[in-house]
């Protein structure tokens, strides 16, 4: 399996998600575009979905 890695130091804030398939650093606006139906979720992978519906279940849980 290969990464692919990607220079985004110009596309700050980011955001970053520690999910089960690794860890993943996203543009804040990218998933701000996926929100706001812009880009398709399917740009995120599985892993990456599941790990923000878990923090955000959690924070709204406590």
């Amino acid at each position: 399996m290969t990464a692919q890695i990607h220079d985004i130091a110009d596309q700050r804030p980011h955001l970053m998600v520690v999910a089960s398939d690794g860890a993943h650093v996203i543009p804040r606006a990218l998933i701000q575009s996926v929100i706001d139906g812009k880009q398709p979720s399917a740009i995120l992978t599985e892993a990456v979905v599941q790990r923000i519906i878990e923090e955000w279940l959690q924070k709204v849980s406590a």
